[in-house]
């Protein structure tokens, strides 16, 4: 059996702070995921809000205690989760005034299908994201394409393995939540309607990231062309342009595909960037397909 191996970054970072101010479109998940992350971390935040405006006590409040330090990130592909989970830990750090530990599981997490394999590599990655996010301060494991290893328990294509795996994942973050150990799990899926009921009921918050309507093409748009020669007179053209097609452009198509596809024409033609080439370049770009496109 593998050696399980956490990828670990320790937050605030510089780079991850820019990745977390570049990430536009999304800034209701940002602060929400950073507001949720902050209270899930430090309860005494909310026992201190209480007391200010509630001192008499307020039920309401039961549905935050109750939650496990669970939150779901979930929708289509290419739309911010797995860098926005990958680079809140700096802001979070500023938040809570404490150093916070990102624990990424490996892509390979299932193993090698021998028996019992899933089990132990989940009970592992919860045992040493514990660890060190005591040992740090705080921390987030962040679980990428969850739908791996929670996958419902009714799913025909569900074995043994499967089953037993999703039991261990629960048992773990029910375990976290009564420890109340400084660590709050992300599971990142693009299929949210697979992943058992189970899991989705024990999430403190389920933020849903869909590919950018027009308010958020305004920012994309805006932020790419900074530095542009007359560019922000020209946003509202590109936001209309990019609105036209029959599948709509995923944040990573904009923020990424499109700016590669800019920077190698611009470079192909030793000319500056300009409106002009970003629209030429936005002309000739396929969205990447939905969920439900592909094959």
């Amino acid at each position: 059996m593998s050696e399980l191996r956490l990828i670990e970054t320790v937050h605030p970072n510089p780079d991850a702070m820019a990745s977390f101010d570049a990430l536009v479109g999304i800034d209701d998940q940002k602060q929400w995921l950073l507001d949720e992350l902050a209270v899930l971390l430090e309860p005494n935040r909310l026992e201190a809000w209480l007391r200010r405006h509630h001192p008499e006590g307020l039920p309401l409040v039961r549905a935050w205690t109750r939650s496990a330090p669970l939150v779901l990130l979930a929708g289509d592909v290419g739309c911010g989760k797995t860098a926005l989970a990958n680079a809140v830990g700096s802001p979070l750090a500023h938040v809570i005034d404490r150093r916070v530990v990102a624990l990424e599981t490996p892509s390979d997490l299932r193993g090698w299908g021998h028996v019992g394999e899933l089990s132990a590599r989940i009970t592992d990655a919860f045992v040493q994201a514990r660890r060190r996010a005591k040992e740090i301060g705080a921390g987030v494991l962040i679980v990428d394409e969850a739908d791996d290893v929670a996958t419902a328990r009714a799913q025909n294509q569900a074995h043994h393995e499967d089953r037993a795996g999703l039991n261990v994942l629960i048992k773990q973050v029910d375990q976290l939540a009564r420890s109340r150990d400084p660590l709050v799990v992300v599971l990142i899926t693009n299929r949210p309607a697979v992943l058992d009921s189970a899991v989705r009921r024990r999430a403190a918050l389920h933020l849903t990231f869909s590919r950018p309507d027009a308010g958020a093409r305004t920012a994309i748009f805006t932020s790419l062309l900074d530095g542009v020669p007359g560019a922000g007179d020209s946003v509202p053209s590109l936001v209309d342009v990019s609105g036209r097609t029959k599948t709509p452009y995923s944040f990573s198509d904009l923020t990424e595909r499109l700016a590669r596809a800019v920077l190698r024409e611009a470079q192909r033609l030793d000319t500056p960037v300009s409106v002009d080439l970003v629209l030429h370049c936005l002309k000739g770009l396929e969205p990447s397909p939905l969920m439900e496109e592909q094959p």
